[in-house]
């Protein structure tokens, strides 16, 4: 999958448009203008479900890890407990940083998995990145709003300290998306070009005391 990375600044409004990408190779279209996230949903692959599963019941998940990886280029993840399916866990993440890396032409790429028993950015946000990839291993994924459900001059400090369901931020709780599991989610934030004053609106969800800790992917282009 071959993409060209040049796209030119542009001035049009704000907007939070949704891809759902039937292919891989139709994620390129998060280079669209008017496309802020793009979703492609996967299969959950059962070894590495399992490995998460064996990895809690032990107390072995631990933290996760942060690294700088080279897309292409064997990953050394020591970090990661010695447990069945752990091999297919290390070829899943080579495989998507490897996506990832042509997708954004960079050459090296900030890789981190967080275990959480609590919602990392529990308020709707905009990242002040380019273009990340997440995908959730296990728990619930990423929740996002489209424009039209969202008033976004009560992002943030807009808010005033309230809660985005009373803030008036939710035009549409109805609208609320969520990623599935083992989902690769796009987001492009404000600091893709011409993308100043917009990016994706998203969140993490709420978690449920009754489900394992969530496990997330993240990917951010290095240059």
């Amino acid at each position: 999958m071959t993409v060209a990375l040049k796209p030119a600044p542009c001035a049009l409004p704000p907007t939070t448009s949704f891809h759902d990408a039937a292919r891989l190779t139709d994620l390129v279209r998060i280079f669209d203008e008017d496309v802020q996230l793009c979703l492609y949903q996967r299969s959950p692959v059962e070894s590495i479900t399992r490995y998460f599963a064996a990895a809690g019941e032990q107390g072995l998940l631990g933290l996760g890890f942060r690294l700088l990886a080279t897309p292409g280029q064997p990953l050394d993840i020591p970090a990661l407990a010695a447990l069945p399916g752990r091999d297919a866990l290390v070829q899943d993440m080579a495989y998507l940083l490897e996506i990832y890396g042509e997708l954004l032409g960079c050459p090296q790429v900030g890789m981190r998995l967080e275990v959480l028993d609590r919602a990392m950015c529990p308020r709707f946000h905009v990242d002040r990145t380019g273009v990340r990839m997440l995908c959730t291993y296990q728990g619930q994924g990423t929740e996002w709003l489209s424009e039209e459900a969202t008033d976004r001059s009560k992002l943030g400090n807009l808010a005033q300290g309230m809660p985005d369901e009373t803030s008036g931020l939710i035009r549409n709780p109805k609208a609320i998306r969520q990623a599935p599991p083992f989902s690769l989610l796009l987001l492009k934030g404000t600091q893709w070009q011409g993308n100043h004053g917009r990016g994706a609106i998203h969140r993490s969800p709420t978690p449920d005391p009754l489900e394992p800790c969530r496990v997330l992917l993240a990917l951010d282009a290095i240059w």
